[in-house]
């Protein structure tokens, strides 16, 4: 089984390789928005996305012909029909059946978010190098890398189905490799569905004490390390972990400009491009599609804490419901960074995320993490083929894993 699963990844990226080269070489625009004609398309422009072309005269978005739409995998659609129920503050889910896309048929902002932050667990697992470029207004980069396992033992594929709490939504250990000032550290996470009956468990390990400690910080807007400060725990794959320190609201939906189907990014050559940009990355890595969009609002609550506590965001309408695009807002009202997130789609119409950027604006900085494919990852991407055991999630596993 183990072969087989390999060998199925194997081909996805081979099948990616292929569809890459047919739409980086063969393909051109449709059109181009940049700093000439950027107001002639505002409609279908975010805040963030003029403040940039304001920011910066070279910046451009390349809009394609709309290609293939996201779609479920047939298992996670076959128990998809039926809305599951939001409780507990909208924190948690009483699911229709655990592994599903818990909103089919959503209506509330909420849902949105719940969709989008339940795709990864369509997969049981993943493991890969989690890697983070951050190129400085100076063009000083720096490169972080990380060895990264992910299990999701809610998926419906999952060896720890009914195994483990079904309040965890997933197990998450990464061990970091560069940059130096943090290699030899570990992060361990057990993520939940439900946080108002368990919040996030956060473990870390230092090499220089030899000792695994409890991480509450990691969460909400405590900043990731391998990003320099320049993206927030909770920006992690454009959304993640809890929602109760927001209102929630839909503000519309409508056709905007949005990327999709970006296989550039994830090929041999995009580190490069992405170490030699300014201020944001290359352009060509990116191919930006005309697609209907939900536009939801996150508004911080009365009480709460947070440094955006504004926060614009675009989910795709497509089965897949993945936040697009996320602008930020400071306490001043200030759009302070853009963030842009990426899919690519492979031969069965199932997307995943290859990457989200966030545009700093204060800085001029960038920085792009959660990046994909053969252009970045130094293991072979594996998808449901670890299946590392509770032993291994645990402050003894960590231990283990950090010698």
């Amino acid at each position: 089984m183990k072969i087989i699963t390999i060998i199925k990844s194997i081909a996805f990226v081979a099948i990616a390789s292929l569809m890459s080269f047919t739409h980086v070489f063969a393909e051109s625009p449709k059109y181009t928005v940049d700093g000439s004609n950027y107001m002639q398309h505002a409609d279908k422009l975010t805040e963030g996305q003029i403040k940039t072309f304001e920011s910066y005269a070279d910046y451009r978005i390349d809009v394609y012909e709309t290609s293939a739409e996201c779609k479920l995998p047939d298992a996670v659609r076959a128990v998809s029909q039926t809305n599951s129920k939001m409780v507990n503050g909208n924190e948690g889910i009483e699911w229709t059946t655990l592994g599903a896309k818990p909103f089919p048929n959503p209506t509330h902002a909420q849902h949105y978010i719940w969709n989008h932050r339940s795709a990864p667990h369509y997969n049981a697992s993943i493991h890969r190098t989690l890697t983070a470029y951050i190129v400085k207004s100076d063009g000083s980069s720096t490169v972080g890398k990380g060895d990264n396992y992910i299990e999701f033992p809610g998926a419906l594929s999952s060896p720890l189905r009914g195994q483990v709490d079904e309040n965890i939504y997933a197990l998450y250990m990464v061990k970091n490799m560069s940059p130096a000032r943090i290699a030899g550290t570990l992060t361990m996470l057990h993520d939940m569905y439900d946080s108002a009956i368990q919040a996030r468990k956060a473990w870390q390990y230092s090499p220089a004490t030899r000792r695994v400690r409890r991480a509450p910080d990691v969460n909400y807007d405590s900043f990731v390390d391998q990003t320099g400060g320049l993206a927030t725990i909770d920006s992690y794959n454009m959304f993640t972990g809890a929602q109760d320190r927001f209102d929630w609201s839909i503000e519309g939906e409508k056709t905007m400009l949005v990327p999709h189907a970006n296989y550039a990014l994830s090929e041999v050559g995009a580190a490069d491009k992405i170490l030699s940009s300014r201020h944001f990355v290359d352009p060509s890595l990116y191919r930006y599609e005309e697609r209907n969009v939900v536009i939801v609002k996150a508004t911080l609550k009365e009480g709460s804490r947070h440094i955006f506590p504004k926060q614009m965001m675009y989910v795709a309408t497509d089965e897949h419901n993945g936040i697009m695009i996320r602008d930020h807002y400071d306490g001043q009202g200030s759009l302070v960074k853009h963030q842009v997130g990426s899919r690519r789609v492979d031969g069965s119409g199932v997307c995943q995320f290859n990457g989200e950027q966030t545009i700093d604006f204060a800085t001029r900085s960038f920085v792009i993490q959660n990046t994909l494919g053969p252009g970045h990852d130094d293991l072979e991407l594996e998808y449901d083929v670890i299946n590392m055991g509770m032993n291994f999630y645990s402050p003894d596993g960590l231990r283990r894993f950090a010698r």
